[in-house]
C-alpha cells in the first residue's frame, strides 16, 4: 500500500511557501495600522517597494500577496478532498470523500483565514 502523505509533502511545502507572504504582509500592517506598533512594516516598506507593492496589480509582489493563498488553497483540497460521480440513465451519484490529513487542512484553514482577511479589507476599504 502506497502512502500519500510520502507523495505529497513537496506539494505541503510549497502551499506553505505561497502562503506565508500574505500572512506576514496582513500581520505587519494589522501590527501598524491597528495596534500602533510600526517598527515591522516600516522595515519591510522599502524592500516592498522595490517589489512592486504601490505598484497596479502585474508581475509583482501584489500577484503573490493576492493569489499565493488562493493556489494554496486548490493544492490542499485536491490533497484532502476526493469526489467520485457516476452517471446512470435515471440518476447521478455523488461522493464526497474528505480525508483527515492534518497539513493539508491546517494550511486550508490558513489560507482560507488570510482569503476571508483579505475579502473584509476588500470590501472595507471600498465602501
Amino acid at each position: 500500500m502506497e502512502t500519500t502523505t510520502s507523495r505529497f509533502k513537496w506539494l505541503n511545502f510549497f502551499a506553505i511557501i505561497l502562503v506565508i507572504p500574505t500572512v506576514y504582509f496582513i500581520t505587519i500592517s494589522v501590527l501598524k495600522y491597528r495596534l500602533g506598533v510600526s517598527g515591522p512594516f516600516d522595515s519591510i516598506t522599502p524592500l516592498l517597494e522595490r517589489w512592486g507593492i504601490k505598484e497596479s496589480l502585474g508581475w509583482n509582489i501584489n500577484l503573490l500577496i493576492l493569489f499565493g493563498p488562493i493556489i494554496a488553497v486548490i493544492i490542499s483540497a485536491r490533497q484532502i478532498l476526493y469526489i467520485d460521480w457516476h452517471a446512470a440513465i435515471d440518476r447521478i451519484d455523488i461522493r464526497v470523500t474528505v480525508f483527515k490529513k492534518v497539513l493539508p487542512l491546517a494550511i486550508l484553514l490558513l489560507s482560507g483565514l488570510t482569503l476571508i482577511s483579505l475579502f473584509a479589507y476588500l470590501v472595507g476599504e471600498n465602501f
